[in-house]
């Protein structure tokens, strides 16, 4: 059973490409992987729970140790250690460090000649570590991350934008398609007939001999031309239908999306939204906070630095568990770390210097690239404020070509003109059919572009937002 062609609209491809293309399954992957990392971040600074232990560590073997009075002897080892430690950490967003809580039990089984068992243990111990007191790397992160995820955000929104654009174009290759083929099919039944005309005419003497060579030729050409456009017809409906994920083998047809309403955009109104709405917005204020954490960091790791580690807590041994719980000892340490770079032949100084040349040049590409956007925006506009004018134009040089046409064909059927004009007027009329579907190509990319480019509905004068994913 034949089956039966699935009609749509542009805005019926929009739609399925926003819900069902690969392109917008990439997106929604990337979206929701963003969303996770940030998940991830957000995850870094609450407390972290865990368990540690060795069940058992058993070796037998022998080992050097060194005796009271000084000398090293070997002596046979037959031991089995278990521990057990629970850990409780929490990252410390106003100082950079790390505060922990940990409780532990260890077991030593001597399984040799003077066979024994002991037991030490740390039931309570605060802990706290920072690498270098001088840089805090969670308060860039806190500033940071939270760009980067409304970044995603934004660029969901832009692709999704992006991919109506990409139907626009590939829903216009198979229209223009199907346009031509059917000029071309009309076009070898209008030769056709003609030809059969003009060879009767020629048989009674009222035409020439070129005029019937003339009408051959063209048939001929008209043949050539429908077999293109056949095989251009069948490589547009697969792309169209490859980027829409749909069957293969189910025929399409479209409409011609003429019916097209005009509004007025200004210039300075879609920079300002482009500016507001867009992602590099973001991703600029993003890239001066990551080339300034650099310096900081940069300043931190060639500078002085101090570290800091800190302990205290209570600790005890036994020869059995409760003995191990009982008249607690204080355990406590504290270390300070000092590094100090004296002499580095430069070094530390040509790295500062690389990271501060880093965020003149980041700044300087910033401002580069906001001109390049910028230009973009108002070369878009500036073509959208003529469309107006040009598609009336095209539509009204399609109608009187059409009209041509059609006297044309009547006056060569009685030979009140020649075949050369007759062909003038054909040819005419294709171009200008050809045409007003080409400026409707452009009259739709142009205006996807321009909400693409500023994520702003001028035709409903609303923002293009972001639809949350409840899968998330």
């Amino acid at each position: 059973m034949a089956q039966s062609a699935n009609h749509i609209t542009l805005q019926d491809a929009i739609e399925m490409a926003k819900k069902k293309s690969l392109d917008y399954k990439i997106a929604t992957f990337v979206s929701k992987s963003s969303y996770w990392n940030y998940n991830s971040f957000k995850a870094k600074f609450l407390p972290k729970l865990s368990l540690d232990g060795t069940l058992p560590d058993y070796y037998r073997t022998i080992n050097t140790i060194t005796l009271p009075s000084g000398q090293n002897d070997f002596v046979s080892q037959n031991v089995s250690n278990s521990s057990a430690a629970l850990n409780l950490s929490q990252n410390v967003v106003s100082t950079g460090g790390t505060i922990s809580i940990n409780s532990s039990l260890r077991r030593i089984d001597n399984l040799g000649n003077s066979n024994n068992t002991a037991y030490t243990t740390i039931p309570f111990s605060v802990s706290y570590y920072q690498k270098n007191i001088f840089y805090n790397e969670f308060k860039w992160e806190r500033k940071i991350e939270p760009l980067k995820l409304k970044e995603s955000e934004v660029e969901y929104v832009e692709n999704l934008e992006n991919i109506a654009y990409k139907t626009v174009e590939k829903y216009f290759d198979l229209l223009q398609a199907e346009v031509q083929l059917k000029l071309d099919e009309q076009n070898v039944r209008n030769i056709d007939t003609l030809l059969k005309s003009t060879q009767a005419r020629f048989e009674i003497g009222t035409v020439n001999l070129n005029d019937l060579l003339q009408t051959k030729v063209s048939l001929l050409n008209a043949k050539q031309s429908l077999i293109a456009s056949r095989l251009t017809l069948r490589t547009a409906q697969q792309g169209l239908k490859r980027y829409l994920n749909e069957d293969m083998n189910l025929p399409i047809t479209l409409s011609i999306p003429d019916s097209i309403l005009f509004f007025d955009i200004e210039v300075e109104q879609a920079v300002k939204y482009a500016k507001t709405n867009k992602k590099y917005n973001l991703e600029f204020k993003r890239r001066l906070l990551e080339a300034k954490q650099e310096i900081k960091r940069t300043v931190a790791e060639s500078g002085p630095t101090v570290s800091l580690s800190s302990n205290f807590g209570v600790t005890q041994t036994g020869k059995n568990v409760l003995n191990s719980y009982s008249d607690l000892l204080r355990n406590q340490s504290i270390t300070i770390g000092l590094y100090l770079p004296l002499v580095d032949w430069g070094v530390n100084s040509s790295r500062r210097k690389r990271a501060e040349a880093n965020l003149d040049l980041e700044i300087t590409n910033i401002a580069q690239q906001e001109l390049s956007n910028e230009q973009e925006v108002v070369a878009e506009v500036m073509k959208w404020q003529t469309q107006n004018e040009q598609m009336k134009l095209v539509r009204e040089t399609r109608e009187l070509a059409q009209q041509r046409y059609n006297i044309a064909l009547q006056k060569y059927s009685v030979s009140s003109i020649t075949y050369t004009e007759f062909n003038n007027a054909q040819l005419q009329k294709d171009r200008a059919v050809t045409e007003y579907i080409a400026y409707l190509r452009n009259f739709w990319l142009i205006y996807y572009a321009i909400r693409k480019m500023t994520l702003f509905d001028f035709e409903n004068n609303s923002q293009i937002k972001l639809i949350k994913d409840a899968s998330r």
